[in-house]
């Protein structure tokens, strides 16, 4: 059965995510389903104990972030990403995002600020061990989600979220060292303080900031891997 690739997707993030979703991403981002592999319906199914209708669902999430692609006549293979299209992506974001979540000043609820603070404290817990470092992805792109979703800045919305891959993200977290992530999360708690003292300009500075220090921790990824290596390896 074919993957419905025009369906919209849910985004990356959001409640609609599914438990098989972030299986077969946590296979991608630990290499045992590396970059280019062809992912066989059957084969993963029996693989995570599901049957296959969930795992066509989950093709259908997955191409809608950026994590898998279905070649015409066949199949469905996890997508590479190239060091320059990653640079790109970060770059992208950090002249959109700052701006879209600086929009979200004074759209905020009461309820969005609590589920901020919850997201913020299981990165943390997620950040403590490096061994699931690469969870924070989800949560991390739910934290933007709260502040992307209620930007009045409606027309870059789709744009903004569409720049959140998660399996880019997850594979950077998966490389944070302590250091790393005690600075991300300080970023977590600093836009969460901005927006409450409803401050566009701070929010958009953090975000910013915050953005352009996972672009540098890549650059740092990409010097420290073998010369001549490729990132999608």
């Amino acid at each position: 059965m074919p993957v419905d690739v025009d369906a919209t997707p849910p985004q990356f993030g959001d409640s609609q995510w599914t438990e098989v979703s972030s299986r077969i991403l946590g296979l991608v981002v630990s290499g045992d389903l590396p970059p280019g592999s062809w992912i066989r319906e059957n084969d993963l199914a029996g693989r995570l104990g599901v049957s296959r209708t969930p795992i066509r669902e989950a093709f259908r999430e997955l191409v809608g972030v950026g994590v898998v692609e279905v070649v015409p006549r066949r199949g469905t293979r996890v997508r590479s990403y190239d060091a320059e299209e990653i640079e790109q992506i970060y770059r992208s974001r950090a002249v959109i995002e700052p701006y879209v979540m600086s929009e979200s000043v004074g759209r905020l609820t009461e309820d969005d600020f609590a589920t901020l603070s919850e997201l913020t404290e299981q990165m943390k817990s997620l950040g403590s061990d490096p061994r699931t470092r690469h969870h924070i992805a989800s949560v991390n792109n739910e934290f933007h989600a709260i502040f992307i979703r209620n930007s009045a800045a409606q027309s870059l919305i789709s744009t903004t979220s569409n720049l959140m891959i998660p399996i880019v993200v997850a594979k950077l977290f998966a490389s944070y060292s302590d250091n790393d992530v005690s600075s991300s999360m300080n970023h977590h708690d600093e836009l969460i303080s901005a927006a409450r003292a409803e401050d566009k300009e701070w929010v958009a500075a953090v975000s910013k900031a915050h953005i352009i220090s996972g672009l540098n921790r890549f650059k740092a990824m990409q010097m420290e891997q073998t010369p001549g290596q490729d990132d999608s390896e």
